[in-house]
């Protein structure tokens, strides 16, 4: 089985100036764990809900979401409350992405991207052609839901 047959398509992506607070609100809204960074068709990173919690602006993905969809929130932020504030809104998703992306083909084995997974703790995969333009997303619960139909007889090979 290839990787092309269990991906997602169509993709949510977002692009590097894409404000934090709307990749947060696309990752809760969709139930994603992460979502290519774009230029065009090609991969220029990706966001996960990880870089929210892990990098340089210590933000976890549900406080902001509910911080920044709070009217009351918005209007009465003064002092180091509203420095924060601003400090959110105006970051980019080009400020918490990972750069190093790893990605893998639409026609690798499955078993490949199960590896990445393991070996690489990533998730999702950005699924890219062969010209590395972006053609779907590979998650692990893509792969669990192969698993499932297969155990159950669903898939015949």
């Amino acid at each position: 089985m290839l990787v092309r047959d269990i991906m997602t398509t169509p993709v949510i992506t977002v692009t590097e100036d894409t404000p934090i607070s709307r990749a947060a609100e696309l990752l809760e809204k969709h139930h994603l764990t992460g979502m290519p960074v774009v230029e065009g068709e090609k991969v220029m990173g990706i966001i996960t809900e990880g870089d929210f919690i892990l990098k340089s602006l210590n933000i976890h993905l549900p406080s902001l979401v509910k911080i920044l969809g709070d009217a009351a929130v918005r209007t009465h932020t003064k002092g180091v409350i509203g420095k924060e504030y601003e400090r959110l809104t105006e970051a980019k998703v080009k400020d918490i992405m990972t750069k190093d992306v790893i990605t893998i083909a639409s026609d690798r084995d499955i078993t490949e991207a199960a590896r990445l997974f393991t070996e690489k703790k990533v998730n999702p995969l950005p699924v890219i052609d062969g010209f590395y333009n972006l053609v779907g997303i590979v998650s692990r619960a893509d792969l669990l839901r192969f698993a499932v139909a297969a155990q159950n007889g669903e898939i015949r090979g």
